[in-house]
């Protein structure tokens, strides 16, 4: 019956009828059930491609998704942010997102960094963390009283969104983008999240993201994508950022050249192997980069200031940033991490390998 159900939804979807939004509902749900065949679960997949999602179907996604998930709440004071992309750039930047991260938690944010392995780009946040020591099996909670003890933790999206595991290899099979590549970031599993910084790699997502996540319970999230298609922040081109904030949408463009960066070609903070991205990254969060991949990382960083409330606007927030990188608490925090959850004698290795 569940099957005949989905099947219906799939025909309607192709058909373009119109669908209500308990209909659109229920077939999400059904995804996510096991009895459920493969075969039809990428039908509906290639129908929902085809036709698009509107804002309240991606919407009702994003709640089935979290429904779905391993919720989590850390006893935390202050704000609590998250910042990650959708990935898909081909880019081949280091973990601009993962190292912006970890400089902002040096300023009392509290971080809950989601992410997952590479699907497509050089390097994904969980890659870099489990090659500097970090254990991607530890306890949800080990991940929380990390999170609550200093300010930073982890969330390998796989432990926290067991039922991606099946949709993620019938999308392998199906060799194109669904709407299930862009909504990972959406679903950081924390529920007390405060603000979120998402990156947008594919424009045509851009309008669709912000208008199903401006009525969400966050109370602060920036939207960004740049105009050379990373899914970041640039310092390569002009970007168009979003503020999303008490249920209205800003639109703002920012120019690296306006806020006193160089502007770079896009070769000068690319990486060429996975040892390279996790050297790029860790010397950014050392301070000791180049100032092309520096300046991008303290660029993202001015976002995550902003997000959690330690930074009025990007100039303000690039200078925080710069003084933090000097203060070296950056990597102070990242030794932390290691050492609470995974093996610092690993992170020892590296870091003598790449004479940091």
């Amino acid at each position: 019956m569940s099957t005949d159900y989905l099947q219906q939804q799939t025909r309607k979807i192709l058909s373009k009828e119109q669908i209500g939004k308990s209909e659109f509902r229920n077939a999400i749900n059904l995804v996510f059930l096991d009895e459920i065949p493969d075969c039809t679960i990428a039908s509906f997949l290639t129908a929902l491609t085809y036709r698009g999602v509107s804002y309240d179907e991606l919407r009702i996604i994003r709640e089935i998704m979290i429904a779905h998930s391993h919720l989590i709440t850390p006893n935390v004071s202050g704000p609590l942010i998250d910042n990650c992309g959708t990935g898909g750039d081909m880019a081949k930047s280091f973990n601009i997102s993962t190292a912006a991260s970890i400089v902002a938690s040096a300023s009392g944010i509290n971080v809950a960094k989601h992410g997952n392995r590479s699907a497509s780009g050089m390097f994904g946040s969980a890659d870099f963390f489990e090659y500097i020591g970090f254990n991607l099996e530890i306890s949800e909670k080990t991940v929380i009283e990390t999170l609550e003890q200093i300010g930073y933790t982890f969330l390998f999206a796989p432990k926290f969104h067991p039922n991606l595991k099946r949709i993620a290899g019938i999308r392998k099979e199906l060799g194109f983008k669904t709407i299930f590549n862009i909504i990972g970031p959406l679903c950081n599993p924390c529920t007390n999240i405060t603000a979120q910084v998402i990156g947008i790699s594919d424009p045509k997502f851009f309008e669709l993201v912000s208008n199903s996540m401006v009525k969400s319970n966050i109370n602060k999230i920036i939207i960004v994508h740049s105009f050379d298609g990373m899914d970041e922040l640039s310092n390569t081109a002009r970007n168009t950022m979003l503020m999303l904030k008490s249920g209205h949408i800003e639109r703002i463009e920012v120019d690296p050249e306006v806020l006193d960066l160089k502007v770079v070609r896009k070769e000068q903070i690319q990486v060429q192997s996975s040892e390279d991205s996790v050297k790029s990254t860790l010397h950014t969060i050392y301070g000791r980069s180049t100032s092309a991949k520096q300046d991008i990382v303290v660029l993202n960083t001015a976002l995550a200031l902003i997000a959690g409330e330690k930074a009025e606007d990007i100039s303000d927030g690039i200078k925080i940033a710069r003084e933090l990188i000097k203060s070296e608490v950056p990597k102070i925090k990242l030794r932390d991490l290691i050492s609470s959850c995974g093996n610092i004698q690993k992170l020892n290795f590296v870091e003598e390998k790449l004479s940091l």
